[in-house]
C-alpha cells in the first residue's frame, strides 16, 4: 500500500513537472517572441548614425489643410505647400499601404525651390484607406475609383493652370486611369509627368517573393478577408497596430534595398503601412494585379515624362518601368542604383532633383518666364544658375 502510494505521489510529481515545463516553455516562448523583435528593432536602430533622425517628418512644410468631401462620399486628407496662385502645380499621388508622407523630401524640395523664387505649388493627399484619409464604401476597389478621387480633389484644391502629375506605383497606375477616364481634361491642363516605380500591366506575371505571396493572397485568402474585413475592419486593424518592432523589421527587410537603412525612414514607412485599413489592403489587392492601360499610353505623347525605379524593385521590377519608357517615346528612364520601390525616401536627394529637373523642362515648353530658371551666359553652367541648388544623393547622407 505504501509502495503504491509512494508510485502514485512519483507519477503526480512527474506530472507536475511536465506541466511546469510546459508553462514555462510557453512563457519563455512567449517572451521571445515578445522580447526578442524588440531587442533586435532597438539594437538596429542603434547600430548606424541616423541622418534623418531629426527630421520633422510628422510636420512637412505645409500652406494650407482641407478636408475634400468626394462624390462617392469619401473624406479624402489633402495639404499643400506653395502660394494659392502658384504658376504651375505639381500633384503628388502616393502608392499602395502608403500615404503622402512618402513625398516629405519632395515637399521639401519643392518648399526650398519655392524659397529661391520659383512660383511653384505642391498638392498631397492621402488615398482613400490610406493615411488621415477615410475609405470607401466598399470592400474591393478599382484604380478608375483612384482616378474619381484625383479629379474630385483637382476640382477643389487645384481647379486652375498647368499641372505636372508625379505618381509612386499606385500612384502612377491612378494617373494613367485620369488619362484614360477624362481625355479631354487630361490634355488641356497636365503639362508633364513623372512615374516612379509603377507599371502599366502585367504585374500578375512578376515572379517575386512578395507579389507572389499578393498573388495567393488573391487566390486563398483574399475572398475571407472581403467578408472578414467587412465585418470586423477596426478589430483586425488593431491588433495590427500591436505588431510594433516584429513590423519594424518586417519593413525594414522587405522595403528597401540597402542593408542598412537609416531607422527613422524605416520607422516611417512601417507607421505608413500601419495606418493603411485592412479593407484599403484587401479591397487595392486585385485591382493592381489585374491593371491594364498600355492602351492609353499613347495619350502622353509630346509631354515631358520622367520614369524611374529601382534597380533592386521586388514589387514593379526595372523591366516594367523599361517597357513602359518604351511606350513612351522621348521619356527620360532613371535607373536608381541600390534602391527598392521607395527610391523616393532611399535616394531622396537623386529622386528631387530628377522631378526638378522636369518642371524646369514643364516650364520652358509652356513659356513661362516667372517660373523658368533664369538664363546662363554662352558656355556656363546651367546648375549655377538654377533657382535651386543641386542636391546630394541622399540629402547628406553619408
Amino acid at each position: 500500500m505504501a509502495e503504491t502510494v509512494s508510485g502514485r505521489g512519483s507519477r503526480r510529481a512527474r506530472g507536475w513537472a511536465v506541466a511546469g515545463g510546459i508553462t514555462g516553455g510557453v512563457a519563455v516562448g512567449a517572451a521571445l517572441a515578445w522580447g526578442v523583435p524588440r531587442y533586435l528593432a532597438r539594437r538596429t536602430r542603434a547600430a548606424a548614425s541616423d541622418p534623418y533622425a531629426h527630421e520633422p517628418f510628422e510636420m512637412p512644410p505645409t500652406n494650407s489643410v482641407r478636408t475634400v468631401e468626394t462624390r462617392d462620399g469619401s473624406s479624402v486628407h489633402v495639404e499643400t505647400a506653395g502660394p494659392e496662385d502658384a504658376d504651375l502645380t505639381v500633384v503628388l499621388i502616393h502608392g499602395y499601404m502608403q500615404d503622402m508622407g512618402t513625398f516629405y523630401f519632395q515637399r521639401k524640395a519643392v518648399a526650398d525651390a519655392v524659397r529661391g523664387g520659383l512660383r511653384l505649388r505642391a498638392v498631397l493627399y492621402d488615398q482613400p484607406g490610406h493615411g488621415r484619409s477615410g475609405g470607401l464604401v466598399r470592400t474591393e476597389y478599382t484604380i478608375d475609383d483612384l482616378a474619381e478621387i484625383l479629379r474630385d480633389v483637382l476640382e477643389e484644391a487645384a481647379p486652375n493652370g498647368p499641372l505636372v502629375l508625379v505618381g509612386h506605383s499606385m500612384g502612377g497606375m491612378t494617373i494613367m486611369s485620369y488619362a484614360r477616364l477624362y481625355p479631354e481634361e487630361f490634355r488641356e491642363r497636365v503639362k508633364g509627368v513623372a512615374f516612379l516605380s509603377t507599371s502599366a500591366a502585367g504585374l500578375d506575371t512578376v515572379e517575386t517573393k512578395p507579389m507572389r505571396a499578393l498573388r495567393r493572397l488573391r487566390r486563398t485568402v483574399l475572398p475571407m478577408l472581403q467578408q472578414v474585413a467587412g465585418w470586423t475592419p477596426d478589430l483586425i486593424d488593431r491588433s495590427r497596430l500591436l505588431a510594433g518592432d516584429l513590423g519594424w523589421l518586417l519593413t525594414r527587410k522587405a522595403s528597401f534595398r540597402s542593408p542598412n537603412p537609416p531607422g527613422s525612414i524605416v520607422t516611417l514607412v512601417e507607421r505608413m503601412n500601419r495606418r493603411a485599413s485592412i479593407q484599403s489592403i484587401v479591397g487595392y489587392a486585385r485591382a493592381i494585379l489585374d491593371h491594364d492601360d498600355m492602351a492609353v499610353l499613347p495619350q502622353f505623347k509630346g509631354l515631358p515624362i520622367l520614369v524611374a525605379v529601382g534597380d533592386g524593385d521586388p514589387l514593379t521590377p526595372p523591366g516594367h518601368s523599361r517597357r513602359l519608357a518604351e511606350a513612351l517615346p522621348g521619356s527620360r528612364l532613371e535607373l536608381i542604383a541600390e534602391a527598392g520601390h521607395s527610391p523616393q525616401l532611399e535616394y531622396p536627394g537623386e529622386i528631387s532633383q530628377l522631378l526638378l529637373e522636369m518642371i524646369d523642362k514643364v516650364a520652358a515648353e509652356i513659356g513661362d518666364g516667372s517660373l523658368r530658371p533664369e538664363a546662363a551666359p554662352p558656355g556656363a553652367d546651367p546648375a549655377r544658375h538654377r533657382r535651386w541648388k543641386p542636391f546630394p544623393r541622399r540629402h547628406g547622407r553619408a
